[in-house]
């Protein structure tokens, strides 16, 4: 029987309040309520959080996970909240909907980072109904918590060669997501240590290993709580590092399902008669939360696929004139790019999702299996990232587009998103406009393999040619932590493959790159006779720029010769147009591929 047929792992989405959450697992007397870290460490952490909640619904808890006030897909801008206060709320509201919608009586809060300042908080306010804490990376200094914070955004900045966008005064930004000053404030005079945990209270901290004060608090509380465990977070770093990098860690999420089986072990409520087994048809599985909404459009959680697996959000037209016969628009699939969630980074796809419906277009954002909100498909490649097997999610979504009214489709994604674009345009005349950002190939070539090229190539060469003897790289090669046979076997196949790439034109189809090269020009020339538009955008100095050339010529010259295939560059800057501007662009070539006219003109 497939993995994913059993009810608990199929996740449902709820509403809490006006804010968008997913519950799994079956109810219970006790359930958990994950909340997730603030932005860049919950972008992050958003498919390990999914997993985890994947885990504890198997050893049979009823797990909710709630979309942060501003983050994901809440409705509100981050930089908008007034403090931290609006934070209290939504975690009281999250709770409440576990409780009536999970059938629990007792709550574990386990968060991360600002989630766990969160869970201490809503402790301290009503232990009432709280049956545990799990503080993970615990935030027991909020001015600690913002100097990390700020460093990390010069880094991202340094990493990207993007500075960071100015604010509003007294705010914090990290990879273009804003905590604004009221929030900031509140968390710079925010705090606690082992006195705010009630006496006896179950808790187990996951300090992270090196840093002091973590490991100080875990100590303290151990020696005065006899219910307090504590657990090395070991897997931290490596989980925040990027929202595509991201390694979940499996081994401390263990750790959290044990002792939760030791301390408030799952009680069932009496079991609902068991579900039919739905049909295997893309739309046969499909359930939804209610609606929530702003200016201009309200939005719809949605847990669609023939496997019940996938979660996308349906975002849809509000103003006047915008009922039927916008059925007959097409609509727009923004394709998830990497790891990075359906919000996208810095909420490009959530932002453009609502531009788009103020001016009366429906779209579907997809997280792809395994990415975000999605649960992987059994035995399937990790990651899967470039697989065919995604095409089987792109059917899926453009099912459920049609069902809703919706024949026709602009398909939209940046890096591996690019990539499922042009491949679904191919595949499926559904889709009459692909637009794709930073395409990094136009065909998998089969001697790669995806693991090594993010291992070891996820940033442009020059960039990776830079870390390779940067200090602590080099430190990590002379302990043995680096694969060095792995990584000289890469460095010597990419060479070869881009000598080979580069001698294509000329090969006369004598070489397997020639032969793709030729399938690739194919490829394009049948999109062009299909009417197909087809808009590549491209940052300056992109990693994607040396798979351009090969195919269309050097700057994409030769672009002319397939009607209805543009190519654009744009400076300034990084490969997750993380400024606004560049977004803009992107924004306006989706416009122009709906047939709409550019709301303002941007700057290329």
């Amino acid at each position: 029987m497939d993995a994913l047929s059993n009810v608990s792992r199929r996740q449902r989405p709820v509403l809490i309040g006006q804010e968008p959450g997913l519950l799994l697992g079956d109810p219970g007397q006790t359930g958990v309520l994950l909340i997730e870290d603030w932005g860049y460490e919950g972008l992050c952490a958003r498919r390990s959080f999914r997993m985890l909640a994947e885990l504890l619904a198997d050893a049979g808890y009823p797990v909710l996970r709630a979309d942060l006030p501003g983050m994901g897909g809440s409705t509100r801008a981050p930089e908008a909240l007034v403090g931290i206060a609006d934070l209290d709320l939504a975690t009281d509201a999250a709770l409440a909907t576990l409780k009536e919608e999970g059938g629990c009586r007792r709550i574990v809060l386990a968060g991360m980072g600002l989630g766990s300042l969160l869970a201490v908080r809503r402790a301290v306010r009503n232990r009432s109904d709280v049956a545990a804490l799990v503080l993970m990376a615990p935030m027991i200094s909020g001015r600690l918590a913002l100097r990390e914070a700020q460093i990390r955004s010069a880094m991202i900045a340094e990493r990207t060669r993007v500075p960071v966008e100015a604010g509003q005064a007294g705010s914090v930004t990290v990879a273009g997501l804003s905590m604004g000053p009221g929030l900031v404030a509140d968390i710079r005079g925010s705090s606690f240590g082992e006195a705010a945990i009630p006496d006896g209270f179950p808790v187990l901290i996951l300090p992270r290993p090196g840093r002091s004060g973590e490991e100080e608090f875990a100590a303290a509380l151990l020696a005065g709580n006899p219910n307090a465990a504590s657990h090395g977070f070991s897997g931290y770093d490596d989980l925040i590092t990027d929202p595509t990098l991201a390694e979940p860690p499996l081994a401390d999420f263990a750790v959290v399902r044990d002792w939760l089986l030791r301390h408030h072990a799952p009680e069932p409520l009496p079991a609902a008669p068991a579900p039919s087994r739905a049909p295997s048809a893309s739309l046969a599985q499909v359930s939804a939360s209610g609606r929530i909404g702003g200016e201009g459009y309200e939005e719809e959680v949605l847990v669609l696929g023939r496997r019940g697996n996938l979660v996308g959000t349906l975002c849809l037209p509000t103003l006047p004139g915008s009922g039927a016969e916008t059925a007959k628009d097409p609509a727009v699939l923004f394709l998830t790019a990497g790891g990075t969630p359906r919000a996208g980074w810095a909420l490009s796809m959530r932002e453009s999702a609502r531009a788009l419906a103020r001016e009366g277009i429906t779209s579907l954002r997809l997280d792809l299996a395994d990415i975000g909100d999605s649960s992987a498909v059994p035995g399937a490649q990790v990651p899967e990232h470039y697989h065919p097997r995604q095409l089987e999610d792109l059917a899926d979504a453009l099912d459920l587009l049609a069902a809703r009214g919706h024949a026709r489709v602009i398909a939209t994604g940046a890096c591996s998103g690019a990539y499922l674009a042009l491949r679904g345009a191919i595949a499926d005349p559904r889709i009459e406009a692909a637009v794709c950002v930073n395409l990094q190939r136009f065909l998998w070539d089969p001697r790669e393999k995806i693991g090594n090229l993010l291992r070891f190539d996820h940033d442009n060469t020059v960039a990776y040619a830079r870390k390779l003897f940067d200090r602590e790289r080099l430190l990590r090669l002379i302990k043995g932590e680096v694969p060095v046979a792995a990584l000289l076997g890469f460095l010597v196949s990419r060479a070869w493959t881009k000598l080979e790439r580069a001698t294509a034109p000329y090969a006369l189809g004598l070489t397997l790159s020639s032969r793709l090269r030729r399938q690739v020009q194919s490829e394009l020339a049948g999109l062009a006779r299909r009417g197909l538009r087809l808009d590549l955008i491209y940052s300056e100095g992109d990693p994607g720029l040396a798979f351009l050339a090969p195919a269309l010529g050097p700057d994409g010259r030769d672009a002319a010769r397939y009607p209805g295939l543009s190519v654009t560059f744009l400076d300034g800057t990084d490969h997750n147009l993380t400024p606004i501007r560049a977004r803009q662009t992107v924004l306006a070539h989706l416009r122009k591929a709906a047939g709409r006219r550019p709301a303002q003109t941007t700057a290329d």
